[in-house]
């Protein structure tokens, strides 16, 4: 389900009956930000394309490096 797409930023969720993840991408070579209210309340990532996030807390926003990916789930989430 798609929640926002924009410049080089693609953001959408994917929900089974159990749980939700939400992903986003930066598809673009600069940084950008995105508000965590645009993400949805709390979580966490639970896997980086650049495999240095694992476990980063979503505070106020999600800043996301140039060609980086995220899979962000609930804090309590367990991702194999």
């Amino acid at each position: 389900m798609p929640i926002a797409a924009e410049g080089d930023l693609l953001l959408y969720r994917r929900q089974s009956e159990a749980t939700a993840v939400v992903i986003a991408l930066n598809l673009g070579a600069a940084p950008i930000s995105i508000a965590s209210e645009t993400i949805g309340p709390g979580g966490e990532i639970l896997l980086s394309t650049m495999l240095d996030r694992r476990g980063e807390k979503i505070a106020n926003s999600l800043d996301l490096r140039g060609d980086e990916g995220v899979i962000i789930g609930p804090s309590e989430s367990v991702f194999v």
